[in-house]
Formats: C-alpha cells, sequence, structure tokens
C-alpha cells in the first residue's frame, strides 16, 4: 500500500518539478546572455573601429600607389630604391654566413591587449624586412606563436612564404637552457659581444608598462642568463626612451656587420630619439643635460610601440603602419605642453 502512495506521490510531484527545472535552465541562460550595456567611450570607439574598416582598403590603396609614385621618381633620378623583390627571394637564411640565432618570444599573448598584439606584429614585420634586406641574414625565429598573435600573423597574406623560423612550441622546448641569453634592461649584465653558439632572446612584450620588469623575472625563475645591451656606455639621449623589438633586432644585425657596437646603435636608433656618441665632445656639450638610459629589449614599456613605431620608421612596410595618426596626435600633445612651457617663462621674465 505504501509503495502505491509514494508512486502517486511521485507521478503528481513529476511534472511540476520538471517544469520547475526548465525554468530555472531559462533563467540561467537569460542571465548568462545578459551583457552590460556600453559606456559612451566604447561605442564611440567601436564606431571609430567600424569606419577605419571602411575606408581601410582604399587608403592601403591610396598607400600603395603613392609609394609606386616616389620609386619610380627615385629611378628616374638615378638613386637608389634598393634590392628588387627578386633579388630578396635568393637571399636566404640558409645560405647567410651569419649563423648568430635571434628568437623574438611570443608567449606574452595573456598580458596584451588585441591592439597590442598589433603593434608586437607590426615589429615582427619590421625585424623581418630589415633581415631579408641584410647582406648575411640573421637566424631569425619566432618561437610560442598562439592565440592573438597567430591569428594576426595568419591574417598577413605572405606570412606562410616568409623566410624565418615559425614555432608554436616555447623557446625553451626549441633550444638547450644552456645556449639561451635572455635580453633584458633590468639585467645587470652587460653584452661586450655577441656569441653565435649562444640564442639570445627578444621578449615580445607590448604592455604599455603594466607588467614592468616581466622579462627579467621569468628569465630569474627559469634559470636563464640574462643581459643588456651596452647603450649607455656608448651614447646619451635626449630623454628617457626605450627600444622596439625591431630596434633591438636591427642592432644586433648591425652589430653582426660592424663589430662596433656605437656604430651600430647610431645607424639604427632615430635621430627623434637625439642620441649623443659619448665620445664625441662636441655632442656630449649638448647632452650635458641628458641622463643615461638602459634598452628595453622585451619592449614592456609605455613607449615601446606607440612612440617608436612610427610612419618614418614603416615607410617601405607594406602598408603595416596604422598609427600615423596617433603620432600626430601625440606630437601634438608634446606640442601644447612646450608652447604651455614656453609661456610660463614668458610670464615668469615679464
Amino acid at each position: 500500500m505504501s509503495t502505491e502512495c509514494n508512486a502517486e506521490i511521485s507521478a503528481v510531484d513529476g511534472p511540476d518539478s520538471t517544469q520547475n527545472g526548465i525554468g530555472a535552465a531559462a533563467d540561467s541562460s537569460s542571465t548568462s546572455s545578459y551583457q552590460q550595456p556600453l559606456s559612451k567611450n566604447q561605442i564611440k570607439k567601436q564606431k571609430k573601429r567600424e569606419k577605419w574598416l571602411q575606408i581601410k582598403s582604399q587608403i592601403r590603396h591610396a598607400e600603395r600607389e603613392k609609394k609606386k609614385r616616389r620609386f619610380a621618381e627615385m629611378k628616374k633620378r638615378g638613386e637608389d630604391i634598393g634590392p628588387s623583390r627578386k633579388s630578396l627571394k635568393k637571399n636566404r637564411m640558409v645560405d647567410s654566413a651569419c649563423r648568430l640565432r635571434v628568437v623574438i618570444d611570443c608567449s606574452f599573448d595573456d598580458f596584451m591587449t588585441e591592439k597590442d598584439t598589433t603593434f608586437l606584429v607590426q615589429q615582427i614585420q619590421h625585424s623581418y624586412s630589415a633581415n631579408r634586406r641584410a647582406e648575411n641574414p640573421l637566424q631569425l625565429y619566432v618561437c610560442g606563436i598562439v592565440g592573438k598573435a597567430k591569428q594576426r600573423l595568419d591574417s598577413i597574406g605572405d606570412y606562410k612564404g616568409w623566410d624565418l623560423h615559425k614555432e608554436e612550441r616555447e623557446y625553451m622546448e626549441v633550444f638547450p637552457k644552456e645556449d639561451i641569453v635572455y635580453l633584458s634592461s633590468e639585467s645587470p649584465n652587460v653584452l661586450d659581444t655577441l656569441d653565435e653558439t649562444k640564442v639570445y632572446v627578444i621578449g615580445g612584450l607590448v604592455d604599455h608598462n603594466h607588467h614592468k620588469g616581466l622579462c627579467h623575472n621569468l628569465a630569474e625563475e627559469k634559470g636563464l642568463a640574462h643581459a643588456q645591451l651596452p647603450l649607455g656606455q656608448f651614447l646619451q639621449l635626449k630623454s628617457r626612451k626605450v627600444l622596439t623589438i625591431n630596434h633591438v633586432f636591427e642592432i644586433l644585425l648591425r652589430f653582426t656587420e660592424t663589430k662596433d657596437w656605437q656604430t651600430s646603435f647610431l645607424s639604427v636608433l632615430p635621430q627623434r630619439k637625439g642620441a649623443c656618441a659619448k665620445d664625441n665632445k662636441e655632442k656630449d656639450a649638448s647632452c650635458d643635460n641628458t641622463q643615461d638610459v638602459k634598452a628595453t629589449d622585451c619592449g614592456n614599456s609605455s613607449e615601446t610601440c606607440d612612440k617608436d613605431v612610427k610612419g618614418e620608421d614603416c615607410v617601405d612596410s607594406s602598408g603595416t603602419c596604422d598609427k600615423t595618426k596617433t603620432d600626430s596626435e601625440t606630437c601634438g600633445a608634446d606640442v601644447k605642453a612646450t608652447d604651455q612651457e614656453n609661456t610660463s617663462e614668458i610670464s615668469d621674465k615679464s
């Protein structure tokens, strides 16, 4: 008798419990699908991004046409326009007399925004461009290509045909631990020369100084050798600046050609950095109020990409520089600041 009663009770309760379960599932799905409304600033950025995507192809086409006209004028005047694409295809790493290995570490995907990843890929493009134009290219590796960085690189049309070593594995899975030297401005060790038996790693991190010293700390935790470029021994800069990934790579490339750090620095660093050779008395006199600056080799600084990869650095990069406007706005801010300083000086004098 009790068994029959229990069966009847469960039969009555069954439909209600099922309905309650469906209701709970619906509530949870509606809660999970709910999204917070965008702020005014986010909406503004979204509209700006959509507008840029609409006119991007037109701007790229205009840039390519302008570049063609400029090269045609240079050729007409008899100026050197650099090696042809056909000759560049023959200049491969496997045939290079230089066997120095340099790695760009792209394992910082979780530390960067999508915009920062775009800047990272631009700097990799500049590094590759400089390497393929060198008489004896370095052995360039890009390791830890995953996530946003991989998606961005795959979106580049000819990326799969680039003459470089692409690795989804991290650099420690590719090279012996004892061969690795991680470049970091936080390191107390200073490079004197480059050793072809070593592997020099440049941290592919663009984070606007949110994770200062991260590259050096990781090298310490992993028990890796680390060092910084001898920038402070040879140069003085007008302000506290840092180096982009492509600048560090190009300095290493030039050093393999010249065997001279100072020449390598001066040939790579843009004039806007105001680099002064320390052994030149006239230049030193103009740099009395400057400070010695270390090179931030892993790019983890607020000025890593926003101020170093400007339009003048990307002239030959087939439209990879999207930051001309940003730089002009930055320059405008600097000019305003200077005007304010001059105004205050005039008022003090009066």
